[in-house]
């Protein structure tokens, strides 16, 4: 069976909860920084002893997340360069910003408005639940806006071996004058970032001494996440297939509000749109 972006993505899922477990028991007198990517080079942190357990070969998944990511895989969006390929081994590291990994870049260079919405969800999934992680979330610039790979390091002699400057690209200052406009991808990536800011402001279950742990959906393809806090409680759940999911949570007779929407849902069964996500805060009668 040919391998898929939603397989790897599914199995990624479930590596992640327990990676997320280890994370979550450690002392909580640490405090960690959060990011989606980096200005340096990105490297697979790989659990590979889980990795064997869910028959996957270490080589061959890192040619798979290199392929991948670098848009070599026909079903690819992402668009991005390697940093220190080794052919023999299969190590290299990847750069490229948020936007490009999401097809923001490929969408917006094949006009696609159906594949650019669908990129700018994936991105602001991506960042809802980055902001849903105990720690600091850390936004690297041109983020907020959607900024893609600079390519332009290559004309530049002191830069052209270095593929880090696709992503340290100068920010783009025409592009973030549109963040007031809620048609364009700038307007609806900083709205949606400052919506998820300000709900982890106001929320006191979001503080660093909540209680964090993971919750089955019932979909692997579905990660929940629960906050508790001096008897507040919310769920945040991410759909990181880009196909609807529905999330079975088994908590009966409990009915949340949505605080990115407003709206009241009840446990159960959570149908998520591809790449949504949501905050559910418990409501208490």
């Amino acid at each position: 069976m040919a391998t898929t972006w939603h397989t790897v993505a599914t199995r990624s899922v479930k590596l992640l909860r327990h990676q997320l477990g280890l994370v979550n028991a450690l002392p909580g007198q640490y405090v960690f920084l959060n990011y989606l990517r980096c200005h340096d080079d990105i490297g697979w942190g790989l659990d590979y002893e889980k990795l064997w357990e869910n028959d996957i070969r270490e080589y061959e998944h890192k040619k798979y997340l290199n392929d991948y990511f670098q848009g070599y895989r026909g079903y690819s969006v992402s668009r991005g360069e390697l940093y220190n390929d080794d052919p023999v081994t299969g190590d290299a590291r990847f750069c490229g910003t948020t936007a490009s990994m999401c097809g923001i870049e490929k969408a917006g260079f094949e006009e696609d408005a159906a594949a650019m919405e669908q990129a700018v969800q994936q991105d602001l999934m991506l960042h809802a639940f980055l902001f849903f992680q105990t720690g600091i979330p850390i936004l690297y610039s041109g983020d907020e806006v959607g900024q893609v790979n600079d390519y332009s390091y290559r004309g530049d002699s002191e830069k052209a071996d270095d593929s880090r400057y696709i992503h340290r690209g100068r920010m783009d200052w025409e592009q973030a004058e549109k963040i007031d406009r809620p048609e364009t991808v700038q307007g609806k990536l900083f709205a949606g970032l400052t919506q998820l800011e300000a709900v982890r402001r106001a929320e006191a279950a979001f503080s660093f001494d909540a209680k964090l742990r993971t919750v089955d959906t019932c979909d692997e393809s579905v990660l929940c996440m629960e906050r508790c806090l001096d008897g507040e409680k919310i769920l945040g759940l991410f759909n990181f297939s880009e196909h609807d999911r529905t999330a079975r949570i088994d908590e009966a007779d409990r009915r949340y509000t949505d605080l990115l929407t407003g709206e009241s849902r009840e446990a159960g069964e959570i149908t998520l749109p591809a790449y949504g996500y949501c905050y559910l805060k418990e409501i208490y009668e």
